[in-house]
Formats: C-alpha cells, sequence, structure tokens
C-alpha cells in the first residue's frame, strides 16, 4: 500500500454535509473525501466526538463504510429496524444502503469515535470481523479498542504523508481486535463466552506447570471436550495450540531474560527430557532454542502470536 499526498489539516476544509455540527468538542482528520471506492481499503476520515445533549443523527443513506465504538455515555441506535441500546463498549457499523439513526442520552452525552472507509475488501474485512454493516456488539476490555482508536487519531492528525498507510493498517488491527474481543449478545452464549476468556486467562497464568490440555480443563472444572468446543466456537486456536504458545513464550523469557540453559528450562517446564522440549519449541518459532538465544537481537516476537507458526498443529 502506497502512501497517499499530504492531507490537509481539518481546520483548513469545510466540513463535509455527513458530518455532524451537533458536538461541544470535537477532533476529526480527513484523508480523502473522494476515494477511489473499488480502490485498495482507504480510510476517509476518522475522529473522537463530546455531543451534545441534542445530538441526533439520522440517515437513509451513507456514501462509505464506517465503524462507530462508544467510549463513555449513554443512548440510542436504530440500525436495520433494530432499536439498540448504546453503552461504553458498544461498537457498530454501517454503510450504503443501511439506514441508521443515533440518539444520545441527555443526561449522560455519549463521547464516541468514529471511523470511515471504503476499499474493495472494505466489506468483507468487516464481515470477517463479524461486524459486517448493519450489525453491533459489545466489546470486552473496551480500553484495548480505544487505544487503537487514539492511534488513528494520532496518526490522522498527523497530517503527514503517512497517515494514510498508518491509519489504514490501524483499521486492519482494529477490525481484528473487535472480532476477538466481541462478546456474544445472548445470555447463555454469553456465559460460555466468559468461561472461555477465563479458561484462556487460566492457561497464561498457570502455563509453567501445565503439561496437558487434560490437566489444565481438571484444575479449571471443566472437560477436555469442552474445552475444544470452547475454543473451536471462540477462537483461532485449539487449546493445545494455545497451551503451547503459551509456554513456549515462557520458554523463550526463561531462555533470553533469565539466562537459563536449554536443560534448565526443558526441567523448569516439566519436559522428560530436552530433546522434546527443543522439538516443540522449534514447531512454535520456527527455529531450536539454541538458535534462538543466538539470534535473539534478531528474533520477531510474532513467532509466539496467536495464530503463527503453530497455527498448523494438531487440534482437538
Amino acid at each position: 500500500m502506497t502512501a497517499s499526498r499530504t492531507p490537509l489539516p481539518a481546520r483548513r476544509r469545510r466540513l463535509p454535509a455527513f458530518v455532524s455540527r451537533q458536538v461541544v468538542t470535537a477532533r476529526r482528520y480527513f484523508l480523502d473525501v473522494r476515494p477511489a471506492h473499488r480502490g485498495p481499503l482507504t480510510v476517509v476520515c476518522g475522529g473522537e466526538e463530546r455531543v451534545r445533549g441534542d445530538y441526533v443523527v439520522a440517515r437513509d443513506d451513507f456514501p462509505y463504510c464506517c465503524v462507530e465504538f462508544v467510549a463513555a455515555g449513554r443512548g440510542k441506535l436504530a440500525l436495520a429496524a433494530a432499536e439498540i441500546p448504546l453503552t461504553a463498549g458498544t461498537v457498530f457499523s454501517y454503510g450504503p444502503g443501511i439506514p441508521h439513526a443515533i440518539r444520545t442520552d441527555r443526561r449522560h452525552r455519549l463521547r464516541k469515535y468514529y471511523v470511515d472507509f471504503v476499499g474493495r475488501d472494505a466489506i468483507r474485512l468487516l464481515r470477517a470481523a463479524r461486524l459486517g454493516p448493519g450489525s453491533y456488539a459489545t466489546v470486552g476490555r473496551p480500553r484495548e479498542i480505544r487505544a487503537i482508536f487514539d492511534l488513528l487519531q494520532q496518526c490522522g492528525l498527523a497530517h503527514s504523508a503517512h497517515s494514510q498507510t498508518l491509519c489504514s493498517q490501524l483499521l486492519g488491527v482494529l477490525l481484528t481486535k473487535v472480532r476477538e474481543l466481541a462478546q456474544p449478545s445472548d445470555t447463555a452464549d454469553g456465559v460460555a463466552f466468559a468461561t472461555f476468556e477465563r479458561f484462556q486467562q487460566f492457561l497464561a497464568a498457570a502455563r509453567e506447570r501445565l503439561v496437558s490440555v487434560a490437566q489444565a480443563a481438571d484444575e479449571f472444572g471443566i472437560s477436555t471436550a469442552y474445552a475444544c468446543r470452547l475454543f473451536r466456537r471462540y477462537g483461532t486456536t485449539s487449546p493445545y495450540q494455545e497451551l503451547l504458545r503459551q509456554r513456549m513464550a515462557l520458554a523463550a523469557d526463561l531462555l533470553t531474560h533469565e539466562r537459563l540453559q536449554v536443560q534448565q528450562t526443558a526441567a523448569r517446564l516439566g519436559f522428560a527430557d530436552p530433546s522434546q522440549f527443543s522439538r516443540a519449541f522449534k514447531r512454535v518459532a520456527g527455529i531450536s532454542p539454541r538458535a534462538f538465544v543466538g539470534e535473539q537481537g534478531m528474533r520477531k516476537p510474532s513467532a509466539f502470536g496467536a495464530g503463527g507458526r503453530h497455527a498448523r498443529l494438531r487440534s482437538c
């Protein structure tokens, strides 16, 4: 993706007609208000708004895809013939041909972020994030979504030759994060999702002593089969892959920061012998532990990310 020409600062532009004036404060950036809709993913504009008590936006159409995120306050959203309560952590999308109306609660006025974008892959990316135009979700850990929007703000308001490239890349990160953190709306499904999140946290906290998914599930209080079902439904890997990734990430830390030998690290993590540990480490990192230590100045942290090399390992 190539960098676009340097955009004009917002204060030097007239606000487009689709931008609301019913705000107390707003920080907005405009990168390309006449984009090529069938071109590469392009961020048109974005911003953060603190709205007035009389804030109401009602549209029958919109020229771009849009993702909005409620950081604080309350309100109501009419979207695709449904009325949705807006609270902190709500994220929703709309776009061409999607009627929508947004109204703030006068006593608890909305503070929200938005990003508008186009591109031949825009709809596909929204659907991949389970946030197709005309849909909404509530996210867990909303601070993480807000942090990405703050980075979008920072890069968009910089008005540099790289603003478009950076914002387009951050948009992809945002949509992936929404998919990761979106919580099911159904009550029973929400309980299962909460169990999945707690089990993930348990794997991370107890990774040093957990040597199998069966042990982890038993200590957590669920069956191995249920753990596998949770990961198939809500995760991108299996519990085996997640536990292995967590353990090998710890191994990398022990090798580099605590400067343990390979044999010591293997023993610390409960492996029967160093060669078994080395094979497991190589499946995740792509290189042996000794090579990893030798190349630590050039190592790639993403080797231990979810969906890294180990994603092809066996599942449940």
